[in-house]
């Protein structure tokens, strides 16, 4: 009877091989379906080829040799055009996919199945660099397991051949892929575990090494690693038209997700601030000229903020004061610039020198829009419903001059923007005849205007998605036309109405964009605010130094300096699945991604101090036993003790003899379902070994012994003598 070894032909093996190699290549390209903002053309075109080759693999086999080479000489002009049309990344990436697309489906050769190998392991690093997802979590893990299954593989194969190198490589390049046949010949339980067992083992030794390297901040490194994102969701970027905000609702995946200290405090409804925009022109808002090269120069540099804000920090490591920590997760291409609840004290970043400053808007930016998940943390939040002001001339006016000249032909420059009304005369008019009807001749503090304000706007308004302009005679700016009329409107109509009407009644005020609200996620303890979040406001001057946050919104509520909040642990969360799927994708975040060198020295104090705890407990356990040993011996031997004591010895005595008498020991009968072969011709093989080994008195004995475990060991089950019999013969040979 052949062994299970011996039924893999080197068919099937080479049929494995192919299969396991395409799978590699197919896992590998699917990862770059994680890279936000590139290309997913030749992805998508590798992805369907290979699948198709898995399904259909005669159909590869049939592929002449030619169409090969030609593929392989197209790749170049390929290349040179995303060289010529992108970054080198993505071009890099690009090459990759087609090479591992060429050479998953054509190695016939050992020096082509290590290409292959090499190439998958490459794509997988740099994908790795780009993106921090949880499904490249798993891809990772499918990808080592295929791996090391595929590398085992090609070793049975060089087993198998035997050194006949010629006849393997005439057998790779002739023979059909069979997969299913395959699959069959090693469907075992043994082969099941040893798999399991590799993998196991290798998920351990990974994460001692993931746990044990140093860390390096490769981007920091290699500037080459710096993937450029091109755009940023539409509305929450310099310059906002009507409508952008709103159409971002449309998109229910989640862009931000905040971790919050137990115990905390949080708004009853967050407001996630991110930049504010203060110059109008015909339905759209903007950061004036001035400020937003203000941001963009060397002034905007966090090493600038003590100049405005002395009592905020920016670094790259906590602080060492004992204060809640917020910390933000913000999806990537969202926007450039960071969400945030209010003011703080201390804000950490990966590196100051990405981080970009605007003073006067209350805004903290990126100096690009991210292409991947970033991580930043805020401590000692100020959770009012005010910001303070920065005054204009906060930097000295040498170097500030050349933002100044460089305005454009009739842009307003800042601070005068804050009450800039449109240009458009007949539209001014109508701001300027609603801001008289709130007043109503009266002396009003911003407070007491933003709330006639917004009760003069829900009076006419209801909020609805879609809107539709009336037509003004004289009339064109589409704010004006709105609020005259009696039309529902969305979050910017009721946030632009409401800071012109100021403007117009002498109160500085400006339109901010951001997420109001968010689900807390009760499986992770954190706010989960989704792109459908998306919001637009406005804040009005106060005249003190404050910039008070008004929602003229319907359903909103009333301006408060003080808004209410509650305790984190009465908030009530949403326990859906796709609640707790995100909950994995944070936990992934958490303890992945941003596994920094303080979180590898506090693992390590946490080893440390377990391993120690379990040294306490077995010394301690080992003491006890002693002594209760010594305690047991010394104490007096009364008659039913001696009757126990001999009691228990005869019931070992008679299981040992039990189990010796049996046809296959415990031991034996535990570890049968993880070896190879039936367990009674294995024994009888290992007995026949041993009589083979030694010299017996009774050789008619042993000649009838040694015929009947030769019949167990060969022959068919039919013609089996008693095989405990047999065994137990065996055992007394002499």
């Amino acid at each position: 009877m052949k062994s299970k070894s011996d039924r893999h032909s080197l068919e099937d093996l080479l049929a494995l091989k192919w299969m396991l190699g395409a799978l590699m290549g197919l896992i590998c390209i699917t990862t770059l379906f994680n890279i936000s903002g590139h290309n997913k053309v030749p992805a998508i075109v590798a992805t369907s080829v290979v699948v198709l080759a898995l399904l259909k693999p005669s159909w590869i086999a049939r592929v002449p040799q030619i169409v090969w080479k030609g593929y392989a000489i197209a790749i170049i002009p390929l290349v040179l055009a995303d060289v010529l049309a992108k970054d080198t990344i993505p071009a890099l990436l690009d090459l990759n996919t087609w090479l591992i697309l060429f050479r998953c489906l054509n190695h016939s050769k050992r020096r082509e199945e290590m290409q292959l190998a090499l190439l998958c392991l490459f794509l997988i690093i740099m994908t790795g660099i780009l993106t921090a997802t949880l499904v490249f979590g798993f891809q990772l893990l499918a990808f080592a397991g295929v791996a090391v299954a595929y590398l085992v593989i090609n070793t049975s194969i060089e087993s198998k051949a035997e050194g006949d190198y010629e006849y393997l490589e005439s057998l790779r390049k002739s023979h059909t892929p069979k997969i299913f046949p395959a699959l069959k010949s090693i469907a075992s339980t043994r082969f099941a575990f040893l798999g399991v067992a590799m993998f196991a083992s290798m998920i351990c030794l990974a994460s001692i090494v993931f746990i044990a390297i140093p860390r390096i901040d490769i981007e920091d490194k290699v500037s080459l690693f710096n993937m450029k994102s091109k755009q940023s969701l539409s509305g929450f970027s310099d310059t906002i038209q009507l409508g952008e905000v709103t159409n971002i609702k449309n998109d229910e995946s989640v862009a931000l997700r905040v971790d919050v200290p137990e115990n905390a405090i949080v708004p009853l409804t967050p407001y996630w601030r991110m930049l504010a925009l203060d110059e109008y022109d015909s339905g759209s808002f903007k950061l004036s000229k001035n400020l937003s090269d203000l941001q963009n120069s060397p002034l905007a540099s966090p090493y600038h903020s003590v100049r405005y804000w002395p009592d905020r920090r920016f670094a790259q490591a906590p602080s060492d004061l004992d204060r809640d920590r917020w910390t933000f997760f913000l999806e990537p291409e969202v926007s450039r610039y960071l969400p945030i609840l209010g003011t703080f004290k201390h804000m950490t970043v990966a590196s100051l020198t990405d981080l970009s400053i605007g003073p006067h808007m209350h805004s903290i930016a990126m100096k690009e829009v991210n292409t991947k998940m970033i991580s930043y943390q805020v401590e000692a939040v100020n959770l009012g419903g005010t910001v303070p002001d920065v005054s204009a001339n906060s930097y000295p006016k040498f170097l500030t001059e050349s933002f100044s000249e460089s305005q454009r032909g009739n842009s307003v420059s800042y601070p005068e923007s804050l009450l800039s009304l449109p240009s458009e005369k007949g539209a001014a008019n109508v701001f300027r005849r609603v801001a008289l009807q709130i007043m109503a001749d009266r002396e009003l503090s911003p407070l007491e205007f933003s709330r006639d304000a917004m009760r003069y706007l829900w009076k006419d308004h209801s909020y609805s998605m879609s809107v539709g302009l009336p037509k003004i005679e004289d009339v064109r700016d589409p704010v004006a036309r709105w609020i005259e009329s009696d039309l529902p409107g969305h979050c910017e109509f009721f946030a632009s109405s409401f800071v012109l009407t100021a403007r117009a009644a002498g109160y500085p005020a400006r339109v901010v964009v951001g997420f109001k609200g968010g689900v807390w996620n009760p499986y992770e303890n954190y706010f989960m605010v989704r792109n459908a979040d998306a919001h637009a406001w406005a804040e009005i001057y106060d005249g003190v130094g404050n910039w008070i946050r008004v929602d003229p919104t319907p359903g909103s509520e009333v301006p408060l300096v003080t808004p209410p909040t509650e305790l984190v642990s009465d908030r009530y969360g949403e326990a859906s699945s796709s609640a707790f799927l995100d909950s994995l994708r944070l936990l992934w975040y958490r303890r992945i991604v941003n596994f920094d060198e303080t979180a590898q020295k506090e693992a390590a104090i946490q080893l440390k101090d377990f391993f120690l705890a379990y040294i306490s407990v077995a010394e301690r356990w080992a003491k006890n036993t002693g002594e209760y040993f010594y305690m047991w011996a010394t104490a007096p031997w009364s008659v039913w003790r001696i009757l126990y004591m001999v009691f228990l010895a005869l019931i070992l005595v008679a299981a040992f003899m039990i189990q010796r008498n049996m046809t296959l020991n415990v031991r034996e009968l535990l570890l049968a379902p993880f070896r190879r072969g039936d367990p009674i011709r294995r024994k009888a093989s290992k007995l026949l070994a041993r009589i083979g080994e030694r010299e017996f008195r009774n050789l008619e004995l042993r000649k009838r012994v040694v015929e009947d475990l030769q019949r167990l060991r060969f022959g068919s089950k039919a013609s089996w003598p008693n095989a405990r019999l047999v065994f137990k013969e065996a055992r007394r040979l002499r």
